[in-house]
């Protein structure tokens, strides 16, 4: 059975949905009753198959929706005094003393039939094609629904309720998002798992500290006795361990053994090198680091630095755990920030974790898991979450995943079928959950975040400008429809490294572009949606014209134009070509949205009525009809046909309308597939301005940061240096640089400085050629750009007199790119 939806009543602040109450067509679920006879129907929670994400601001009662399906699946972790507090029925109704819950399923299968008549003692429900299982307050208290056709049977009590498991009843189970990965762990905890021996490093120095600073207290058999009290305060307190620091010794020991794979053998082994073998004691240390190496494979997960490496060192009678960093130099865990200790305590719960022995499949349940996580570390932490859902390893059992965040960075923007939102309602309306949230397009995330910053301008790897909101949604809405659709990465948008920023009309792009690239040394990668007008030309000569220096906003080709040439393989019905957005939508298509539209919002138009056809639409003779896009020529026509002159086809409603027609099976399958070529297209282009804009930024960071520290050093060192001045140069530039390409070029060329300058000979000596390193290192920093020109890597590089290129090559009529820099930013 897959869970397809949890429900609750009169639980805390989840008391009952008074929006479907107050509906005049609510028509009662069998389950909505009260002894009283009024109905009061539960507050649902639709569940995805693989991934569900709950928002809501603070006190919106989102650790309440995780207790919830705990307790409807478990009947666990609930009392009376957990009773709505305004409900109409507490304190009142001597029956309704207890909150309610439920829980739905489909995909029954035969052997999930077998077991519930097993469990219920009923025969005869082979047809059955839902179930939905209550626990109540009257009797039977457990009761289960079939649903059959189109209705839900009479309940049936549950006589067994144990039996249920075997149905396949998921198992809920926590990441715990309060306990981090200790600094250290004491060998003897690693060896015996007691609790008892769990002395840690701390208590060895306070230990140490009491014989060192009070030696006296030794010095005879009185002077023992005399401080017999203080020596047995010192001990006791010592040695005692709470249980939050027993959980994170635990998180550690899952680390070594479960994920790792060591034995505890192999510390108890330790624990005897230590005392006599040191060389020994180090060799078993190589061997744990090696096995938790190949078993964490930590830098494919945590994407803010691709070298680093967790491992241990032998303290004593502890191990520590240590971080290696690009930088090449170690760290304690008392150095690092708390982000990355909590996701590398998530990451080896999730590592850790091992399915029921049973068989029954899973649930995770996980509470604002963002509280520690910086942005990148939350992105980082939504792909663990998929590989849950979804393993890459077929060893590993598929998670269905439920999370409640108020962070706009935990929300997968390529998948707004997932978002449920949390609404708290007034005096006895209690939480309710927002539906339609995708088709909202977020507004409802609005209130709770307070402002949805998720969508604000330049957080987003890269940011691509658009004329205008209508673009934006269109564009998330079919990238997001693409990806259910199975569509290659590379043929959608990336919603989570991307950000659209709509700016508001066609005029305002440029401006909003020299915005975007500011005066910092470091500026945020920018790319360009245009339509294919006239509008859209003069938009695009602004943009190459740029500001008060004369130079391009950004690269010219880091701009796309809907009327480009490498678009010419979209088919559109609009005679002019592809002039807007909307031009990319099949007529069919475009015809069915605006007829929902007017349905919702101008219902005295009825669009089936007035005989759009291509033909009359596009009808170029008068009107030029199509000059300015689908949506201009079919508000014409429509204004003409039912003599309103003043009917607008408004620009986001017909994006909203044709994301609903997608979700419809209404949709012919031959316009689905025109639209999602043409679409997918598009997508292909962006995306290869995306990545070109991007590693065009990363060079410039790249270049920057090179430049900076030769300045200084060519200042300090105009007529020479030694050979240990270099390596600390090297040193210092290399612990600037992230793990980009550009900067492992920068890298890989250093590294040929050690023979080039004999920098493995006696350091105090002189570099012999002075000059020589000079022009290494204003070579240097132009190296991402000449491999980007094919230029050679020893070529030293005149002043740069490039007009704004990208290194987007046309090859065979298919985009390619370079690693290369865009046109500088226009400065003000």
């Amino acid at each position: 059975m897959k869970l397809t939806a949890v429900y609750a009543r009169f639980f805390r602040s989840l008391n009952y949905d008074y929006v479907r109450l107050s509906n005049p067509n609510y028509s009662p679920d069998p389950w909505d009753g009260t002894p009283s006879g009024a109905q009061y129907p539960f507050v649902r929670l639709r569940l995805e198959d693989q991934i569900t994400t709950v928002v809501g601001g603070n006190e919106s009662g989102k650790s309440q929706v995780l207790a919830a399906v705990r307790a409807a699946l478990t009947g666990e972790g609930y009392e009376r005094s957990d009773f709505c507090r305004y409900s109409p029925f507490f304190s009142v109704d001597k029956t309704l003393i207890r909150p309610e819950f439920g829980a739905e399923f489909r995909d029954i299968s035969d052997a999930d039939i077998k077991a519930i008549e097993e469990a219920t003692g009923e025969t005869g429900l082979s047809r059955t094609d839902r179930v939905a299982i209550f626990r109540m307050n009257t009797t039977p208290q457990l009761r289960l629904y079939a649903h059959r056709g189109d209705q839900w049977m009479e309940p049936i009590h549950v006589k067994k309720p144990t039996l249920l498991n075997e149905t396949g009843l998921p198992a809920p189970f926590n990441i715990d998002a309060d306990v981090p990965l200790p600094d250290s762990v004491p060998l003897e905890f690693l060896a015996t798992g007691k609790a008892t021996t769990a002395v840690g490093r701390s208590v060895l120095r306070s230990i140490w500290d009491a014989f060192t600073n009070n030696s006296n207290w030794f010095d005879s058999k009185d002077s023992v006795v005399s401080q017999a009290n203080e020596i047995s305060t010192s001990f006791k307190t010592s040695t005692s361990i709470d249980e939050k620091e027993l959980k994170k010794y635990h998180l550690a020991a899952d680390l070594l053994l479960k994920v790792a794979g060591l034995d505890r053998s192999q510390f108890v082994e330790l624990q005897n090198a230590v005392r006599t073998k040191d060389g020994y004691a180090n060799s078993i240390v190589d061997t744990i680091n090696s096995e938790l190496s190949k078993a964490l494979n930590f830098p494919h997960w945590w994407t803010q630095d691709s070298q680093f490496e967790l491992f241990v060192a032998l303290f004593e009678y502890d191990l520590v755990f240590m971080i290696r960093d690009r930088t090449g130099r170690s760290y304690g865990f008392d150095e690092r920030s708390d982000g990355l200790k909590y996701f590398l305590s998530y990451f080896v719960q999730y590592l850790a974790h091992e399915a029921p022995s049973d068989g029954r499949p899973e649930i995770l349940l996980m509470d604002e898991p963002d509280r520690f996580l910086s942005s990148s570390g939350q992105q980082d932490l939504l792909r663990v979450f998929a590989d849950f859902a979804d393993p890459e390893d077929d060893a590993r059992a598929p998670v269905q995943v439920l999370y409640v965040t108020h962070s706009p960075f935990l929300i997968d923007k390529n998948h707004a079928e997932r978002i449920r939102v949390l609404e708290k309602g007034e005096h006895d309306e209690g939480t309710r959950i927002v539906a339609s949230v995708a088709q909202n397009h977020y507004e409802p995330l609005r209130s709770a975040f307070g402002s949805f910053v998720g969508e604000t301008a330049f957080i987003g790897t890269c940011n691509l400008m658009l004329e205008g909101p209508s673009d934006q949604i269109l564009l998330a809405g079919i990238s997001s429809w693409l990806g259910r659709q199975n569509a290659p990465d590379r043929e959608r948008l990336d919603l989570n490294r991307i950000t659209l920023v709509p700016a508001g009309g066609v005029s305002q792009v440029p401006y909003l572009i020299y915005l975007a690239r500011g005066r910092d040394i470091e500026q945020p990668a920018v790319i360009a949606l245009l339509d294919g007008d006239k509008a859209g030309n003069d938009a695009r000569a602004t943009i190459r014209k740029g500001g008060a220096r004369r130079k391009p906003l950004i690269a010219d080709d880091l701009v796309l134009q809907l009327s480009d040439a490498e678009l010419e393989g979209i088919t559109t019905d609009n005679p002019h070509g592809r002039v807007a957005i909307e031009d990319l939508i099949p007529f069919n298509i475009a015809i069915a949205a605006a007829s929902r539209y007017c349905a919702e919002f101008v219902p005295d138009i009825d669009i089936s009525t007035l005989g759009l056809s291509a033909g009359t639409v596009f009808d170029e003779a008068p009107t030029k009809a199509g000059a300015k896009g689908t949506i201009d020529a079919l508000e014409q026509a429509i204004r003409k046909l039912t003599s309103q002159a003043s009917f607008e086809l408004n620009k986001i409603g017909f994006a909203r309308s044709v994301l609903t027609e997608l979700a419809s099976d209404a949709v012919q399958e031959e316009d689905r597939q025109l639209l999602a070529a043409n679409f997918r297209q598009l997508f292909t282009a962006l995306g290869v301005r995306q990545r070109a804009a991007v590693r065009a930024e990363s060079v410039e960071r790249v270049s920057s940061r090179i430049n900076r520290a030769r300045d200084r050093f060519m200042r300090e060192h105009v007529s020479t240096a030694t050979r240990e001045h270099v390596l600390l140069l090297i040193e210092e530039i290399s612990g600037q640089l992230d793990n980009s390409e550009e900067a492992e070029d920068v890298r890989a060329e250093m590294r040929s400085w050690r023979p080039r300058f004999h920098l493995d000979d006696d350091p105090r000596e002189a570099i012999e050629d002075i000059e020589e390193l000079h022009t290494a290192l204003r070579s240097l920093a132009y190296l991402g750009k000449r491999k980007a020109a094919n230029e050679p890597v020893g070529f030293t590089p005149r002043a740069d007199t490039r007009q704004g290129t990208s290194g987007i090559a046309s090859d065979a009529g298919l985009l390619e790119t370079v690693d290369t820099a865009p046109g500088a930013v226009s400065q003000a």
